[in-house]
């Protein structure tokens, strides 16, 4: 697949997230919208980890933003989420909320990382009611 163009964020990049990488996502690129993809998320503590699968009947929340050109808040991103070596950037099609089908570049696991599933498939939910107040990591 070319370049998408667009990046789908489901843990500590969302919309609403007080994440310093969050804040500048939302500065430099377009909020597009709402989006949810197949699979499951994990629980891996602060930070969320999400297996995609076609096949599954749960989904993952999350926010599709809409990249600047260049190629250097993606590179920043990348770099960010390096921090897990089990996560790699994948592109996968979405349905986003009023906009149909959206192709976009994903960070994903190969395999279930944790026993602990996210119920919902939305990361910002559970950490708020996991520790009762806004994610600010």
């Amino acid at each position: 697949m070319s370049d998408p163009g667009h990046i789908f964020v489901y843990g500590t990049l969302r919309q609403g997230s007080n994440h310093p990488m969050a804040k500048r996502l939302s500065a430099q690129a377009r909020l597009v919208g709402k989006a949810h993809a197949p699979g499951h998320l994990y629980d891996m503590g602060w930070y969320p980890a999400a297996l995609f699968d076609d096949n599954a009947a749960a989904r993952i929340v999350g926010d599709v933003f809409a990249l600047p050109r260049g190629g250097r808040l993606l590179a920043e991103i990348d770099a960010y989420e390096a921090g897990d070596p089990n996560y790699e950037r994948i592109a996968l099609q979405l349905s986003v909320a009023g906009a149909g089908r959206i192709a976009a570049w994903t960070y994903g696991v190969a395999s279930p990382p944790s026993p602990r599933i996210i119920p919902g498939g939305d990361f910002l939910a559970h950490w708020n009611a996991k520790t009762r107040r806004p994610v600010r990591l």
